[in-house]
């Protein structure tokens, strides 16, 4: 009688351990295919920023963006500089070649 209750006690066991097996295994995959499903979504919400065009500094040759540049209007033209610098040294510049 003892080798039978100590059986069904392990087969118990078994099955109980079983079960929660297949539960966690059930719980990470779906986890997982949240998650999945999450990174893709956000892939395709958020495309890439489009490019900003750059100006190049007559001066310096350095490139800058027009937010954050200096511009000076020539004529029709306009021309951008990286500094306050740049911009009095091309104004310098223009006025020695029209007093030439």
């Amino acid at each position: 009688m003892k080798f039978l209750g100590r059986a069904f006690r392990y087969i118990a066991w078994f099955v109980f351990a079983a079960a929660i097996a297949w539960l966690l295994k059930r719980i990470f995959a779906s986890a997982a295919r949240q998650q999945t499903v999450a990174a893709n979504t956000r892939a395709r919400v958020s495309p890439a920023p489009s490019p900003k065009l750059l100006y190049r500094d007559p001066v310096c040759g350095s490139y800058i963006a027009e937010e954050i540049s200096h511009p000076w209007e020539q004529g029709s033209e306009t021309l951008h500089f990286c500094s306050r610098e740049c911009l009095e040294h091309y104004r310098a510049g223009d006025r020695i070649a029209a007093g030439a």
